[in-house]
């Protein structure tokens, strides 16, 4: 049965650490990567444009998803990425107990203001909260 790890990444420097790591535990456990990155839509909540604003970010996150697959060429167990849309902690979570993923690898912070603490907030929710083991990179 093929090993599959699950990586949210948001262009943070903490998400491209946690790329390079889950590579080197894939070529280990000679597992699938699937890259995730999900759009918070309700950050826009009250934007007058919020569709539009959902739209910029779906083609920013395809873009990064792009360039972040890119860096795997070499990578021969096999590489995925999708988008989703949502709370950030939550989509991840459902994505890897839809998909029974046998690993997590994210970073400690993402790009968000408030997340520049100890321990980002999503990750925490995500340790806390999935059903899988979780790698947290600093």
């Amino acid at each position: 049965m093929t090993k599959k790890i699950l990586v949210p990444i948001d262009g943070s420097e903490c998400s491209m650490k946690a790329l390079k790591k889950a590579a080197e535990l894939g070529r280990f456990y000679e597992a699938e990567l699937t890259l995730v990155t999900v759009v918070d839509s309700g950050r826009f909540i009250s934007v007058d444009f919020k569709q539009d604003m959902i739209n910029s970010s779906i083609e920013a996150g395809q873009d990064m998803l792009h360039k972040a697959t890119e860096t795997l060429v070499d990578y021969t167990f096999g590489v995925k990425s999708t988008y989703r849309l949502g709370d950030i902690a939550n989509e991840i979570i459902t994505m890897s107990e839809e998909n029974d993923y046998d690993l997590i690898v994210m970073g400690s912070r993402g790009l968000g203001a408030l997340t520049r603490v100890l321990l980002g907030g999503v990750s925490l929710k995500v340790v806390c909260h999935a059903s899988c083991s979780v790698h947290v990179v600093k």
